[in-house]
């Protein structure tokens, strides 16, 4: 009688088998799928068995590195990193570069990448700390190495993240600085009339240009909340005067001195609706600008498209000093807008949609402070609720009872 042979059990992990010369090949597939064979061959199965569970140990504990991605430094990764990110607006893109130049490659640069542990990121954030660099500064150092050890995890070159888990100060919320109309109308008047200064030692100053344009913009951002640069990109073709209402479709925005005309922050175009009392102003404003509709609403001084930030140092500041709000940011226009609408009765989709918000969990952790009534009427309207129900509730009657009291 033949027995039959027992089926040899499927290994959990890796791989084994014996070559020609009687020794022992061991191989495994990595995280990244790529097989991986032993650089050597082992006398006896016993060894090469004790090498893939060295190896599935390293795996396990995170501390595994594709063979081939040694030796790679931060440097490298970076400019991979740089390479594949092609979906990045211009703006961004110089904002990384920036922060790489200034922050990360100074410091890790031509450190081997498997090289980096988590106790010496921990240490460079203090390192920053002690320098005096606030949260937000910390923040945007650590994202490029950040992104750069993801990547490197995604390919198998990194076991484990070393800069997962790094703790960084909690950024202090910024207290928003929010206009009344009356406020709003003050430093649109300042900044439509600029202040005469003389040039003094007897030389004559020119007179200051009357600039209407300026404090339609200041009205625009703070009735409509349009960001900056969606303000700037404004064309002839984005005016509806029968609404009115903007049509935004393009924001402009300053790379290394040049400015550069991209899709709004969120990638969504949206239509903002105005009042009616800048239905006048505006057509003024479309008078004096070229028939085309492909014209920019708003030029500066050589024709060209508006530097934002030329008009806050030149004119918005000087004139929100004026007007008595000093420290006033062009951003806070965009917050009073939002405070209008909230004081409206607006709901939080709608200020979403004015706002070209990405979600409406934006919108709430930004401006739900300002919605102070939401609460009582969600009280009033379930205390409300109750009392109807109490008014219209119909006892139910009681059965009758048996003769023997049962």
């Amino acid at each position: 009688m033949t027995v039959p042979r027992r089926p040899t059990p499927r290994r959990r992990f890796g791989r084994l088998r014996r070559l020609a010369s009687g020794r022992w090949q061991a191989g495994y597939k990595g995280p990244d799928g790529v097989v991986r064979y032993a650089e050597q061959t082992f006398p006896t199965k016993a060894m090469a068995e004790r090498w893939l569970s060295l190896t599935e140990v390293n795996l396990m504990r995170g501390e595994w590195v594709a063979p081939d991605r040694q030796g790679e430094t931060v440097a490298e990764w970076a400019q991979r990193w740089l390479d594949r990110s092609v979906h990045w607006k211009p703006s961004t893109r110089a904002g990384h570069e920036w922060m790489l130049r200034a922050r990360t490659l100074p410091r890790w640069g031509e450190v081997e990448l498997t090289a980096v542990t988590r106790r010496d990121v921990e240490a460079w954030v203090a390192e920053m700390i002690a320098a005096g660099a606030q949260p937000d500064v910390l923040r945007r150092s650590l994202e490029p190495l950040q992104a750069i050890c993801r990547l490197a995890v995604t390919e198998g070159a990194l076991g484990a993240d070393p800069t997962a888990g790094v703790r960084l100060p909690r950024q202090p919320k910024r207290n928003l600085t929010v206009l009344t109309v009356a406020q709003v109308e003050a430093l649109a008047r300042e900044i439509e009339h600029p202040v005469f200064k003389p040039a003094g030692h007897g030389a004559r100053a020119a007179a200051p240009d009357h600039r209407p344009d300026l404090a339609l913009a200041v009205r625009l951002a703070a009735y409509g909340g349009p960001r900056a640069g969606e303000l700037w990109a404004l064309r002839r073709r984005s005016i509806d005067l029968a609404g009115p209402a903007l049509l935004i479709t393009e924001s402009v925005t300053e790379v290394r001195g040049k400015l550069v005309v991209t899709p709004p922050k969120t990638g969504v175009n949206r239509r903002v609706p105005l009042p009616a009392m800048l239905r006048e102003p505006l057509a003024a404003q479309l008078a004096t600008r070229p028939e085309d509709p492909a014209a920019w609403l708003f030029v500066g001084q050589t024709g060209e498209l508006v530097r934002h930030l030329a008009v806050y140092r030149r004119h918005f500041r000087p004139a929100a000093a004026r007007a008595g709000v000093p420290g006033t940011r062009w951003h806070d226009l965009r917050h009073t807008c939002a405070s209008l609408l909230i004081a409206q009765g607006g709901h939080p989709k709608a200020v979403m949609e004015r706002l070209g918000h990405s979600s409406i969990t934006v919108t709430l952790d930004r401006y739900g402070h300002l919605f102070p009534t939401l609460d009582d009427a969600l009280t009033a309207g379930l205390n409300e609720t109750i009392r109807v129900a109490s008014c219209t509730y119909v006892a139910r009657p009681e059965a009758p009872k048996s003769k023997n009291g049962l």
